[in-house]
């Protein structure tokens, strides 16, 4: 954005958000490098159109509820480490949403972003702007260690393309996210979203047509292909997102069980059980899907 571009931003922040949501927002932490972003590419009044048209989706479409925020660190470092699903990856920019208009004081969400989505041509930059990264490793570093709060996905593109019949079976976990959390010192917050996994139902999965077009998968859903592109749009389902209690697996163990991948993978099974554990609990609790 230019100058004026981000007046505008700021202004029409200023007449959808609330002041204390506004106020907030512009308190939060931001290291600008001098152009207006950070190293990252995140741009402040980006993040806050984000929260603007998030606001909407978040408060009256799937009127989300979130339990366990008082297990989120205040100010310092920590990974939030979450399901995934719903064929169009929301789930994250909900958590983003909750973090930022729940949270006191508020914190902006740093997601890792598959790179498959990260690829698409004016998306990436998108997401950059809007302040998540791609997961590589350095950047994860570096985000880490300025105490920033980083959401990841292990499942990746498997979880939000599982067929509906898997819905709330968690997918293999990638190590990745564990031996970062190791090296850096950092807590891991186990997390979870229900109703997602009904927001898109894929009932079918074209792979021939997706290795075609280089998708990770073609989903078929009551309403996707046949409606065109309004029917990849989700279903008025019930957010909930929990978060459970940190897990201090650095102060366990050393930086060197990274060099164990047996132990490392103990580790990542026990963080995906407590994950499935979470999402079993947030299944038996609630009343209905759309309610």
């Amino acid at each position: 954005m230019n100058k004026h571009m981000r007046r505008v931003a700021e202004e029409v922040s200023k007449n959808i958000l609330t002041e204390e949501e506004y106020e907030s927002y512009k308190e939060l932490p931001f290291f600008d490098e001098g152009h207006g972003y950070d190293i990252f590419g995140f741009e402040k009044e980006s993040g806050m159109l984000s929260v603007v048209m998030g606001k909407f989706l978040y408060e009256k479409y799937f009127r989300v509820e979130s339990f366990g925020r008082e297990n989120i660190p205040k100010k310092t470092r920590g990974m939030l480490v979450c399901n995934h699903s719903g064929i169009v990856p929301i789930d994250g920019a909900m958590i983003f949403m909750d973090c930022l208009l729940k949270l006191k004081p508020p914190r902006a969400i740093r997601a890792v972003v598959d790179r498959f989505f990260m690829g698409f041509p004016f998306v990436g930059m998108l997401l950059r702007r809007m302040g998540q990264i791609n997961g590589m490793k350095r950047d994860f570093q570096e985000l880490l260690r300025r105490e920033e709060l980083t959401l990841v996905f292990p499942e990746g593109t498997h979880g939000v393309g599982k067929h509906f019949s898997q819905r709330y079976k968690l997918e293999r976990f990638g190590v990745g996210f564990l031996e970062i959390a190791l090296s850096e010192r950092t807590p891991l917050i186990p997390t979870c979203v229900v109703g997602a996994e009904e927001q898109a139902p894929m009932i079918f999965n074209i792979k021939p047509l997706a290795r075609l077009l280089g998708f990770p998968y073609f989903p078929v859903t009551p309403t996707f292909p046949h409606l065109g592109p309004l029917g990849i749009f989700p279903l008025p389902v019930k957010y909930r997102i929990y978060y459970g209690e940190p897990l201090y697996l650095h102060e366990k163990y050393s930086p060197d069980i990274i060099d164990n991948p047996a132990k490392i993978m103990e580790l990542v099974e026990e963080v995906k059980s407590t994950v499935q554990q979470m999402i079993n609990k947030g299944l038996e609790e609630r009343a209905g899907i759309f309610v």
